[in-house]
């Protein structure tokens, strides 16, 4: 299987946080991961609104994620076309751009999500935990 990692699962894992679940790390260290400049957008966004952290510039992350075995996956124009088509859910608030486009992309090259959010799950898409 291949495994998309969301933004918290990229920074949990690359500083060993204890947040990341034994089961998470397990699939991450034993499966094809792949991460998103996305997540680096939510990161950068976060980080400019001091809501993170994590003071590592995106280059230093993504040379971690290289370190660390994992491959970049671009966003294409199908992955930003497919963001358009994703229902909003009805009784849950989530606009989250970033959730979007990383459900999207998920969907668009049959991956799975590890994260430990649980409105992506909501989704049309395979989620772990």
């Amino acid at each position: 299987m291949k495994y998309l990692l969301d933004t918290h699962t990229i920074l949990w894992y690359l500083y060993g946080d204890e947040r990341l679940s034994e089961s998470a790390r397990k699939v991450i260290e034993s499966n094809k991961c792949f991460y998103s400049y996305a997540s680096f957008w939510e990161i950068s966004i976060k980080q400019s609104k001091k809501k993170l952290e994590f003071t590592r510039t995106v280059f230093e992350i993504d040379e971690m994620c290289k370190i660390a075995g994992f491959k970049k996956l671009p966003v294409t124009l199908a992955d930003l076309d497919a963001v358009r088509n994703l229902p909003f859910q009805d009784n849950v608030k989530h606009n989250d751009p970033f959730d979007r486009l990383l459900i999207s992309q998920a969907i668009e090259n049959n991956l799975t999500i590890i994260t430990h959010d649980d409105k992506i799950s909501l989704y049309d898409v395979e989620t772990v935990w």
